[in-house]
């Protein structure tokens, strides 16, 4: 056990220190700018030194940006610089990206960027430019993969738009973002952790004689634990793959229909309605949470709602660690698992509120303070027991805003 823990410990002074680098906001000098940008000109396209002034351009960058950084100890390696000041258009500028030429290939300019546009997102900013010059075709490629589209070119530089806008409507490949939640280790902490422990909280409040909605089943591996309650199971989901997954897993009277929560017609109202992780994903969660009070749900029936967290001490930890910028961003992990927003417990309660539900009862799901990939290597080992589990269960209940998942049971007024 002891060679366990002494491993865990190692693996996670690694993950602290991400190689020694540490993320930062705004905290470096205009001297420090310039070495940097001195340091750095040689090995940009064209080379920095011969398109700007140094010296005014690190002024000008210090006085005038929001600046995201990478630092080995004292040392400014890493620095995407961009202005936030335009509150008429909401359309930010980045006018430097920069990482020291023996740190590149190490993921430091992919948290760098992401930081800038998650800061943007929580600012409310529309979009984001930048400008590359014609000749810098590997930029170009590079700002492509971040959903960068050309805005405009001339003879010597082309302007690049990435869109801000979360939640804006566009066509999704459900069946994608399936393929995207697929977990990389074989033993999973959502799958054999916080399953059952959702049961558990659901358990007191189940109608066990009444018919069963689950809104998004994704590939069935909750659903099948709720057979061994109900007989009458319906599910909806929006991924036709997840679907034939999922029918392979439980008994063949569950109903599935394959179709969108805000399209979908039902046959009848039910007395118990799940959506557990899927409410972040939508596109507009209130319209599917009024259609479940108006339209679904039966007099005296119970919504289970449940929602990852953003208060959880894992996430908390990522934004002190400098890998996301505040508690309730989206990161671009979650954005390509198709997430939308992330609530807390009162963002959660103020859309079944304007919803029409009526917030019976608050609870949260597991006082969590690792994140999902370090749990499920702590798994494997026997450091975690079944009664340490229990305890970060019934701590979760003590303090609901600090556990991984949030849970609010609902019923219409």
């Amino acid at each position: 056990m002891e060679t366990h823990l002494g491993k865990m410990v190692l693996e996670l002074q690694g993950l602290l220190k991400v190689n020694n680098i540490v993320f930062k906001t705004s905290c470096s000098t205009s001297k420090e700018i310039y070495l940097h940008l001195e340091e750095i000109s040689e090995d940009m396209f064209p080379k920095l030194h011969t398109i700007v002034n140094l010296d005014e351009f690190s002024q000008k960058i210090y006085n005038n940006t929001v600046r995201f950084e990478a630092w080995d100890f004292e040392k400014l390696i890493g620095l995407v610089s961009i202005y936030y000041n335009d509150f008429s258009s909401k359309i930010g500028f980045i006018n430097h990206v920069g990482i020291l030429k023996t740190y590149r290939g190490r993921g430091i300019s992919h948290i760098l960027l992401n930081n800038t546009f998650n800061y943007g997102v929580f600012k409310g900013f529309k979009g984001i430019k930048l400008e590359v010059s014609t000749k810098n075709i590997l930029a170009k490629e590079l700002y492509e993969k971040y959903d960068f589209k050309v805005n405009k070119r001339d003879t010597n530089s082309i302007e690049m738009y990435k869109n801000l806008i979360v939640g804006e409507k566009m066509k999704r490949d459900y069946n994608k973002e399936t393929i995207n939640n697929e977990r990389e280790y074989a033993y999973s902490f959502d799958f054999d952790v916080m399953h059952p422990y959702m049961i558990k909280s659901f358990e007191p409040f189940l109608n066990k004689n009444g018919s069963f909605l689950e809104l998004g089943c994704f590939k069935g591996d909750f659903t099948k634990r709720f057979t061994e309650y109900f007989d009458d199971i319906t599910c909806v989901e929006a991924s036709s793959e997840a679907i034939e997954e999922a029918k392979r897993k439980v008994p063949s009277n569950v109903i599935f229909i394959h179709d969108l929560f805000e399209t979908v017609e039902l046959p009848k109202k039910y007395d118990n309605i799940i959506l557990t992780h899927v409410l972040e994903h939508l596109d507009d969660p209130v319209k599917v949470l009024k259609r479940i009070n108006d339209e679904w749900l039966n007099d005296g029936g119970r919504l289970f709602l449940v929602t990852p967290n953003a208060m959880a001490p894992s996430r908390q930890i990522a934004v002190k660690m400098g890998l996301i910028t505040h508690n309730s961003a989206v990161t671009p992990a979650e954005k390509e698992h198709g997430h939308r927003i992330t609530y807390t417990l009162d963002t959660l309660e103020r859309d079944a509120k304007e919803s029409g539900l009526n917030v019976v009862h608050r609870s949260g799901i597991f006082f969590k303070a690792l994140a999902n990939f370090q749990w499920d290597k702590l798994l494997q080992t026997d450091i975690i027991s079944k009664e340490y589990l229990d305890g970060c269960y019934a701590l979760g209940q003590q303090y609901p805003e600090l556990c991984s998942s949030i849970f609010l049971l609902c019923q219409k007024k």
